[in-house]
């Protein structure tokens, strides 16, 4: 082969090599319409007995006008939504990933003023993730699991260095993580658009951290697209 065409391929092929190594990850899977539903959640009155409490400041949960952290007897509820059929009352407790329709609560006092800061357009509250259409066909074939996310308002992961504000679980499965379990999360850098896209962390519970280091370890990292999006 000639000199010139050798180092012709070689350079091709280094540069090949570069851009494979240092590429963008690609989106496991598209949802499953083409593109990420966005919903702003308003729930329905719900029928459950009404009960009495108070909001004193805007949800941590979800950054969005009308939406509320309430108190209602010795437990916090977050979020309440503010509700145009019923005066002097908010809804708590309803969440479109497991249908809960929640309930009532009439206000013992009026609602504190709004954040001033709220974002535009608002942050997710609740995601799920997309899982393709690319599954095994058959007569004993089962549907993946739906995945769902929400935001955290307590204290938050950190792992390798980063916090992670969303936490993760299958539908209908309620279980809570064993030491040495992995657990994944979402970082909270949501990217809009036709196909929302957002890094997906997987991550165990270190039993013998570093001195001064969280208690975690990061076991992998990805960037994944979303089904749905509630705001």
């Amino acid at each position: 082969m000639p000199r010139l065409v050798a180092m012709l391929l070689l350079g091709v092929f280094s540069a090949t090599m570069t851009i494979s190594a240092f590429a963008a990850e690609e989106v496991v899977a598209a949802p499953s319409g083409g593109r990420t539903e966005v919903i702003s959640f308003q729930p329905a009155v719900p029928k459950a007995p009404a009960r009495e409490g108070s909001c004193w400041t805007s949800s941590i949960a979800l950054a969005r006008a009308g939406a509320w952290r309430c108190m209602i007897g010795n437990g916090i509820e977050d979020p309440c939504f503010t509700t145009p059929e019923v005066p002097n009352a908010v809804i708590c407790g309803a969440n479109p990933a497991t249908s809960a329709a929640g309930f009532l609560v009439k206000l013992t006092k009026p609602l504190p003023p709004p954040d001033a800061h709220l974002p535009s357009p608002p942050s997710p509250w609740i995601v799920q993730l997309a899982i393709g259409q690319g599954q095994v066909p058959g007569p004993y074939a089962m549907p993946p699991p739906k995945t769902y996310c929400s935001g955290m308002t307590g204290t938050l992961a950190i792992v390798d260095g980063q916090p992670v504000p969303f936490s993760c679980w299958e539908a209908h499965v309620e279980s809570q993580p064993k030491l040495g379990d992995t657990q994944f999360g979402l970082l909270d850098d949501f990217t809009p658009g036709k196909v929302w896209t957002v890094t997906e962390v997987t991550f165990a519970i270190d039993p013998k951290p570093a001195p001064n280091q969280p208690p975690f370890k990061l076991m992998g990292k990805k960037t994944i697209a979303l089904e749905k999006v509630w705001e």
